[in-house]
């Protein structure tokens, strides 16, 4: 039997698992968009798969951050702190960017820069120091925060606490709303994803540091109850 291969990251893909998927699919491995015709051309086009998984729906969240509580008009997702891959990679990144524009701001006050470049430099440099920051600020608040989500019917409710302060943010639902997984960025030519809710105004979006698997089954888990 022929053996399939991931083009992005070379993990091998079971020949099961290619038989449960659509034209393109996510990597197991590296969470990466593959087409299934680059991968096994042979399988496109082949009619139903072997085995059709699309209506299961697993009931307990996958990993142990997530929590869930179910009512009649409530359903009730805690999110509790820890780490994901998309989070160490971006506090890994916050925190090379600020060395890096921590050393080059030492070398370039320690040569000696007339006063107007001084001046420039500092404008230049804190444009760095500010993205830096803001970086560090947003992966640190993904990795230690609870977060607390309230779906009913009519509205969203999200609750974030994080160094002893509590934020609530409330968004209005309509019969048409629903979660949906978003881009909410690209590192190294892998996009990382977020949930997104639409809302009867801006969408309510959340979970960018959650891991692949606990997002997929945070969508499913929402539009499921909205349709309920």
């Amino acid at each position: 039997m022929t053996s399939h291969y991931c083009p992005r990251c070379g993990a091998l893909l079971a020949n099961d698992f290619l038989l449960n998927v659509g034209d393109t699919f996510d990597c197991p491995e590296c969470d990466g968009r593959v087409e299934l015709s680059v991968v096994a051309p042979e399988m496109v086009g082949a009619g139903p798969r072997a085995v059709d998984t699309s209506g299961f729906h697993p009931e307990n969240p996958p990993g142990d951050r997530l929590q869930c509580h179910v009512s009649d008009r409530q359903l009730v997702l805690y999110i509790a702190p820890g780490p994901s891959k998309p989070i160490r990679a971006m506090i890994g990144f916050a925190v090379l960017w600020l060395g890096f524009t921590g050393v080059f701001s030492v070398a370039m006050f320690l040569g000696g820069v007339a006063f107007p470049d001084a001046l420039f430099l500092v404008g230049f440099l804190g444009i760095f120091w500010a993205v830096g920051l803001t970086m560090l600020y947003f992966s640190l608040r993904g990795r230690f925060s609870k977060l607390y989500l309230l779906v009913e019917p009519d509205r969203l409710v999200f609750k974030r606490e994080w160094l002893g302060r509590e934020t609530f943010k409330e968004y209005l639902l309509d019969p048409a709303s629903k979660a949906k997984l978003v881009e909410a960025y690209s590192q190294n030519n892998r996009r990382v994803h977020k949930v997104s809710v639409s809302t009867t105004g801006r969408d309510a979006r959340f979970g960018t540091f959650l891991d692949p698997k606990e997002k997929k089954w945070i969508v499913d888990r929402i539009n499921r109850h909205l349709a309920s």
